[in-house]
């Protein structure tokens, strides 16, 4: 009998097997993680759309509150990062800068998260500060997909490696 196949499925595969053979086939299963910090919804879906469509892992905070809790769970390898923050949420008085700080306190020992600062702002007011908060660099807006997307990989390539604990 002919052994029947789906999407690469047959009878004999479990799901996860199955997901996890796709992943690797599409180059996902080591997918760098990037967390893209941005308040404006429209902003965020084209960042967040742009750099999953290059296979990125993604995942997304509006505010500065959410960015330091999705970055706790989810250790991003690198940050696209929203100087400008609106804190529309009660008792979040965090912009990115903040943000960017408590990352460099937090890392423990392993090298903090690549960040890449966003912003719409005059350059010569955020390189400062943005360079203060050790971040790689500064990408102004408006911007092009594929610029944000040579940028990020530069970025990721640079990164430095986690340390092994052995010495």
């Amino acid at each position: 009998m002919k052994e029947m196949a789906w999407a690469g499925l047959t009878p004999h595969v479990s799901w996860h097997d199955a997901k996890n053979n796709v992943a690797a086939s599409t180059g996902l299963m080591n997918a760098k993680k990037i967390l893209v910090v941005e308040d404006n919804k429209v902003t965020q879906k084209l960042i967040v759309d742009t750099l999953r469509s290059a296979g990125y892992e993604v995942v997304a905070a509006h505010d500065g509150a959410s960015a330091v809790k999705v970055a706790r769970e989810e250790n991003p390898d690198l940050i696209t990062l929203d100087v400008q923050l609106d804190g529309q949420s009660p008792g979040d008085s965090w912009d990115g800068f903040g943000v960017a700080t408590w990352l460099r306190r937090m890392s423990a020992g392993q090298p903090p998260p690549t960040i890449i600062v966003v912003s719409a702002q005059e350059p010569a007011k955020i390189i400062e500060g943005a360079a203060a908060v050790g971040a790689y660099t500064f990408l102004p807006k408006p911007f092009a997909k594929q610029k944000l997307l040579d940028v990020v990989a530069e970025a990721l390539r640079s990164r430095p490696k986690p340390s092994t604990g052995s010495h």
